[in-house]
């Protein structure tokens, strides 16, 4: 294990030196390689360094599963921000606990996700909250936001050639990466930080378990604001130089066309999703031979 990449930085060099033109990530809608991904995630983290984003900031990220998600995320992370995934089934309460339990100094958004509208949610709690992060000025309620950003509507300009690449040098193994809440199926969730080092090596050491190697294209339809979809799908994919399948609204009938026409290797999806998918019309006669146990 002391040979492997421990910070998210060394990953993706990884994955550009051995695998630039292998597909990181397939929706159901884009693809992208890994080349793709790492320059355009650098890209980003140049216009967010530009904006403000300083290493340690706390980079909440509340979107749908797709490759939007996993730049954004790749960005935050690769410069020593610290992610802060939230779930897009939060209501008002639930997501102004998280943003200030977390800590969170930067919030991008999409506007709405199946009819919900997170910053009208926002302006229930606090209507002067948009106002108020705009000039600069803090709100009683959420203290540590600094900026809130509306997908894709980023700031433009980038930082100056050399500055994603020098904070990237700075970022260490014991570097807060990510804060993941848990369920909270048993009490109020919980906001648990991750390390660079820490989430990698626990992710890494269970891929030989979990079948995920090299190549490997792997179906999975958690949200990446959980543990399941953030290490299981996409932290797992990255180590083990691997193409992540994922839909945002997963529907069995467009699962299985998605499935087939992707050659998906593994699927880990819930058991209720697959006797769904069995249970659909379009199963029996559909190819799924590239999958395995």
């Amino acid at each position: 294990m002391l040979g492997d990449p421990a910070t998210l930085p060394q990953v993706m060099a990884l994955r550009r030196r051995n695998d630039p033109r292998l597909h990181a990530l397939m929706s159901d809608e884009s693809r992208i390689t890994y080349l793709e991904l790492d320059d355009a995630s650098r890209a980003l983290a140049g216009r967010l360094i530009r904006a403000g984003l300083n290493k340690g900031d706390r980079v909440g990220l509340l979107m749908h599963n797709g490759i939007d998600w996993a730049t954004t995320a790749v960005a935050v992370m690769r410069v020593g921000g610290v992610l802060v995934p939230l779930s897009t089934l939060l209501r008002a309460p639930e997501l102004h606990a998280q943003l200030g339990v977390a800590g969170v100094t930067h919030l991008i958004a999409v506007r709405d996700y199946r009819s919900r509208s997170y910053l009208e949610d926002l302006r229930s709690l606090s209507p002067d909250l948009e106002g108020r992060v705009r000039i600069g000025r803090r709100d009683p309620l959420l203290p540590a936001l600094r900026q809130i950003w509306i997908w894709p509507e980023l700031p433009e300009a980038g930082s100056p050639p050399g500055r994603v690449e020098a904070l990237e040098g700075v970022v260490r193994p014991a570097d807060d990466m990510v804060v993941l809440f848990t369920s909270g199926s048993r009490g109020a969730p919980k906001g648990v930080i991750h390390t660079h080092g820490s989430a990698l090596r626990a992710t890494a050491a269970g891929l030989e378990a979990r079948c995920i190697g090299a190549r490997e294209r792997l179906y999975i339809p958690m949200p990446f604001f959980w543990t399941g979809g953030f290490c299981g799908g996409l932290l797992s994919v990255l180590l083990a130089g691997a193409t992540l399948l994922t839909e945002s609204t997963p529907e069995p009938g467009q699962t299985i066309r998605f499935l087939e026409r992707e050659r998906a290797t593994l699927f880990r999806g819930w058991p209720d999703q697959a006797a769904r998918i069995a249970a659909h019309p379009a199963f029996a006669a559909a190819d799924l031979s590239s999958l395995r146990p």
